[in-house]
């Protein structure tokens, strides 16, 4: 057993304040704001999930050596030598850190994250500026309902589809405000093969956290520590979409895989319907149109009986972890990231806000040309679905889940067997986790 070498506690502040007045300025990030001169600190963010360099410039550097002159951010790429657990070991803990919300248990697991209710309370950040469920979903991550991370952005999901394919069988494009059912039904009409061209109508999309999110399903049962796939009525109706949508016939050819949807979609182009996050800055995208790719997009499919609720909470953003030399300072990068005048120029350029200005939101995607035509208004009725409660073992669970359902919908095992094995699985990964930190 490898032992962790770790710290708790958030460290003092290192840097020297000089302050130049007493004056309160009440800024636009929901903080309050002491009128001083500091002294010049630099501040490591680790990316431990993807940051574009120009994303990094654009959306961090760039606001922060505007509004904070004497702060310098250095950015630091997670590799395969540079993981949080080197860091961890080495004590070159960073002050910051960059990753997915869905990937935070990456980092609980090593007893990373602070709190930050008390960095929240000492800035007077107004929490009540984010996004109810972003916060709602922030703190399902751990059992104790902490706020153990800062959202800088969210994420929108639609079904995009394949004009050309709707066009080749004289069929009606997809509309917005569809159910999964009527999408499947939609999805029956484009699956053929013509020509010796097996066309697919409909991708279940690319991980199944998509899905199994907006169902609020649990891998595990936070109390008990207990697999509750097999015993969960939800995943069993989960199972069941994977086989409908699956179970078209042609709709999984020789060579699919799970999660090939924007291969199929983008690259073949064989592929009618991609539910996916809004793909309007993706490159690929960008490029398709550019050779003629004629697509389009509409709101996320939704469960009859859960009428607007698409998948759960998906963003990027930041946790300080225990060692951080510069806490307050991190805070306060993070907090005017969020602030108005950030947060609408990132909306502006595609980044969907994780505020709940009505009118920041209505900006999304403003400067994109792809976003022509495209009803932005009716993607984001959509919202997220509730949380359920999050565990350490979810993310290896997710795996295990998936590898199970798949042998399910191709055919190779019946739900009973498939549901009742994923959890067999899951109880043994739990099992040697819990015996690996002992």
């Amino acid at each position: 057993m490898v032992k962790k070498v770790w710290w708790t506690g958030v460290g003092a502040l290192c840097s020297l304040l000089i302050v130049s007045g007493c004056g309160k300025d009440a800024g636009s990030d929901g903080a309050v704001e002491k009128v001083a001169e500091s002294a010049p600190v630099t501040l490591t963010l680790f990316a431990h999930g993807i940051l574009r360099d120009q994303d990094f410039v654009d959306y961090i550097q760039e606001p922060i050596k505007k509004k904070y002159p004497n702060i310098t951010i250095k950015k630091v790429d997670a590799d395969k030598q540079v993981t949080m657990e080197n860091l961890i070991a080495t004590q070159d803990i960073p002050d910051f850190i960059w990753l997915g919300l869905t990937n935070i248990q990456q980092l609980t697991e090593l007893n990373v994250p602070v709190n930050l209710e008390p960095l929240v309370k000492k800035q007077q950040f107004d929490l009540q500026r984010l996004d109810p469920q972003m916060v709602k979903s922030i703190r399902s991550y751990t059992k104790s309902g902490e706020l153990i991370y800062l959202p800088f952005r969210s994420y929108a999901f639609g079904l995009h589809y394949n004009k050309s394919i709707f066009d080749k069988f004289g069929v009606e494009y997809p509309k917005n405000g569809m159910t999964w059912d009527q999408v499947i039904d939609l999805g029956r009409k484009v699956t053929r093969n013509e020509n010796g061209i097996q066309y697919r109508g409909l991708s279940a999309g690319t991980l199944l956290n998509r899905m199994q999110s907006q169902l609020s399903l649990p891998y595990v049962d936070a109390a008990t520590d207990k697999a509750v796939v097999s015993s969960n009525e939800g995943w069993r109706r989960l199972f069941q979409m994977f086989q409908d949508i699956y179970g078209i016939p042609g709709n999984y050819p020789g060579g699919a895989t799970f999660g090939d949807g924007a291969k199929a979609f983008l690259e073949s182009r064989t592929l009618a319907m991609f539910p996916q996050l809004l793909l309007l800055n993706n490159l690929d995208l960008a490029k398709a149109a550019s050779e003629g790719f004629q697509w389009g997009v509409v709101s996320y499919p939704t469960f009859k009986d859960k009428p607007g609720a698409g998948p759960g909470i998906f963003s990027d953003g930041f946790v300080i972890p225990n060692g951080s030399k510069h806490p307050d300072e991190a805070f306060k990068v993070m907090a005017h990231l969020l602030s108005d005048e950030v947060q609408s120029m990132s909306s502006a350029k595609g980044n969907m806000t994780a505020l709940a200005k009505t009118d920041i939101k209505n900006k999304l995607y403003a400067e994109s040309p792809l976003s022509k035509g495209i009803d932005i208004g009716a993607l984001l009725a959509v919202g997220s679905a509730d949380p359920h409660v999050k565990t350490v073992y979810d993310e290896k669970a997710r795996i295990i889940a998936t590898k199970h359902l798949e042998t399910f919908y191709t055919g190779k095992t019946d739900m009973n067997t498939a549901m009742r094995l994923a959890d067999e699985e899951i109880a043994k990964m739990v099992a040697e986790t819990k015996a690996a930190k002992k």
